[in-house]
C-alpha cells in the first residue's frame, strides 16, 4: 500500500507527480532492506526518509520523525540502494543502438566516429541523450558522466545538454571534439565556454561539465586546470608520456580515467598518488579486445582505487549496470580461479564490493563523492528501489546476491533523483516514451540512410 496519510492510496500517476514536485512534503521509504554503502551506517531492515532532495535520516523506525503529511512509500518488498553510477557513457550515439555488435574496434572507429558522426545535426545530438538517459534512468542509474566527444558546434552541444536536462538525470557532461579533428581546439573551447555561461552558472544543479580527451594532451590538460574543470581521458598503455604530465603538476585528483588497459604499475601509482580515479569497462573491452579480457580491477585495489563501472556506449550492449555489475564478476573469478591454480595469490571480489564500485567508486569518478553514492543522511536522495519478490529475486540468500547475481533492470520498480521520482512502480515518470522511441527510429534512420547502410533490421522484416 502506497498512501500520503495512513490508509490513502492514490493512483500511480498522481503519486508519481506528488513524488516529482513533492511541494515541501517528506518522503518515507518505509520498512525496506536498506543498503546504505555507508559503513558508519551499516545495513539494516528499515526507514530512508527523503525531504526535499536530500536524504535527512536512515534508521529502523522513521515514522514518527517523517510526520503525519510525509508520503510514505511501502518499501517492505524492496531492497533500497544508493543510485547507480555510470562512469563512462557515450550518451549521444544512444540511437545507434547494436551497430557494432559484430565490429572490432578499428571498424567501430571507422563505422561511427568516421562516417555516423560526422552526419549528426543538433537534433540527433538531443535525442541520443535523451534514450541514452532514459535507458540509465530505467534501469536504476541515477548518474552518468556523459562522454560527449562529438561535440561539432556549438549548437551540437547545447542539443546534448538539453537531452541530459530533458530526462532528469543527474549528469557530468564532459565535452569534447569530435574524434574526426574535424574542428580546432581554439573553436571548441570558444563554444565550451559559451556553454558553460549558459547552462553550468551554479553548482546547485544536476548537471555538471567538464571536459574529455583522447590522449592524454597537455594542452587540453592545461586548458582545464586553468579553467578548474575536471577531464576524464581515455586511458591505457598507448599513453607513454603520463609521467610527464604528472612532473608538470597536470595530473591532479580532478582527473577521471576510463578502460585504464594494461597500464604500468607507475602509471597506476602515479594516478592514485595524486588522488585520481578509473572506471573499468567489463563488457566493452573484452567485446572490442582492448587489450585484456579481464579489466584491471585488481591492479586498481592493489593502489587503494575503488574503481567505478562503466557501460562505454550501446552500440554493441544496452546500457545496464546491474549486468555490468555481474558481468565483472563473472570475469573475474574465472580469472581469479585460473591465478589460484598457477599458484598464485589472487582473492574474489564480493558481491559489496562490486556494488560499491557501481554507487561509491562512480561518484568518485564523478567528482561527487560528497553529494551521492550512498544512502548517507545530508547527501542527495539518490536512491533505487529493486523488487526482491519477484519470480527471479524471490528466495534468495541476501540483498547483495541478489542485485548481483539474481536482478536484471526489469526488477527496478522506483527510481528517485534528488529526491524527485524519475520512476515509478516500473514506469518512467513525466516522459513520452513512444515518442522519444519513434524520434530516435527517425534519428537512426535518416543517419543510415544517408550513408547507404541498412537501418534497422526488424523495421525492414516488418515492412516484407
Amino acid at each position: 500500500m502506497v498512501g500520503d496519510i495512513e490508509g490513502a492510496q492514490l493512483e500511480a500517476e498522481a503519486l508519481g507527480e506528488a513524488l516529482r514536485e513533492p511541494a515541501g512534503r517528506p518522503v518515507l521509504l518505509r520498512a525496506g532492506a536498506v543498503i546504505t554503502l555507508d559503513p558508519a551506517l551499516g545495513n539494516l531492515v528499515g526507514d530512508v526518509l527523503i525531504d526535499g532532495a536530500e536524504i535527512v535520516a536512515v534508521g529502523p523506525d522513521l515514522k514518527e520523525r517523517a510526520g503525519e503529511y510525509a508520503i510514505v512509500v511501502d518499501a517492505r518488498d524492496m531492497i533500497v540502494i544508493p543510485g547507480l553510477v555510470d562512469s563512462h557513457l557515450h550518451a549521444w550515439a544512444g540511437q545507434l543502438r547494436g551497430i557494432s555488435s559484430d565490429l572490432d574496434f578499428n571498424t567501430y572507429m571507422g563505422l561511427v566516429h568516421m562516417k555516423v558522426a560526422p552526419g549528426y545535426r543538433p537534433d540527433d545530438m538531443y535525442t541520443g541523450n535523451l534514450l541514452s538517459a532514459l535507458v540509465a534512468l530505467d534501469g536504476g542509474v541515477t548518474t552518468i558522466l556523459d562522454n560527449s566527444h562529438n561535440a561539432r558546434t556549438l549548437d551540437h552541444m547545447t542539443a546534448a545538454v538539453e537531452g541530459l536536462t530533458a530526462a532528469g538525470i543527474r549528469a557530468v557532461h564532459a565535452s569534447a571534439p569530435p574524434v574526426d579533428g574535424s574542428v580546432a581546439l581554439a573553436d571548441w573551447t570558444r563554444d565550451l565556454e559559451r556553454l558553460s555561461e549558459r547552462y553550468f552558472a551554479s553548482e546547485d544543479q544536476l548537471l555538471t561539465l567538464r571536459v574529455m580527451d583522447l590522449s592524454a594532451s597537455e594542452d587540453l590538460w592545461r586548458y582545464a586546470r586553468d579553467h578548474d574543470l575536471w577531464v576524464t581521458t581515455e586511458m591505457g598503455s598507448y599513453i607513454t608520456h603520463l609521467g610527464d604530465l604528472a612532473r608538470a603538476g597536470l595530473l591532479t585528483e580532478k582527473h577521471t580515467f576510463n578502460h585504464c588497459l594494461t597500464l604500468p604499475d607507475d602509471d597506476w601509482r602515479r594516478i592514485a598518488d595524486a588522488g585520481a580515479a578509473v572506471n573499468l569497462c567489463a563488457r566493452s573491452d573484452a567485446h572490442f579486445g582492448l587489450g585484456q579480457a579481464v579489466p584491471p580491477v585488481d591492479q586498481a585495489l592493489s593502489v587503494g582505487l575503488v574503481p567505478g563501472l562503466s557501460t562505454d556506449n550501446e552500440t554493441v550492449y544496452l546500457t545496464d549496470m546491474l549486468t555490468e555489475m555481474q558481468h565483472l564478476v563473472t570475469l573475474h573469478r574465472g580469472h581469479t580461479f585460473a591465478r589460484l591454480a598457477a599458484g598464485e595469490q589472487a582473492s574474489q571480489l564480493t558481491a559489496e564490493q562490486v556494488l560499491g564500485f557501481a554507487t561509491v567508486g562512480g561518484a568518485a569518478n564523478c567528482g561527487l563523492g560528497d553529494r551521492i553514492g550512498s544512502l548517507t543522511p545530508g547527501k542527495q536522495a539518490d536512491v533505487v528501489l529493486l523488487r526482491r519478490t519477484d519470480l527471479n529475486t524471490a528466495v534468495s540468500t541476501n540483498a547483495f546476491v541478489t542485485l548481483i547475481g539474481l536482478a536484471n533492470r526489469g526488477n527496478v520498480d522506483s527510481v528517485f533523483v534528488a529526491g524527485r521520482v524519475r520512476k515509478w512502480r516500473g514506469h518512467l515518470v513525466g516522459q513520452d516514451v513512444p515518442r522519444m522511441v519513434a524520434a530516435a527510429e527517425a534519428s537512426r534512420s535518416r543517419l543510415m540512410d544517408e550513408l547507404g547502410l541498412r537501418a534497422d533490421t526488424f523495421a525492414q522484416l516488418r515492412t516484407e
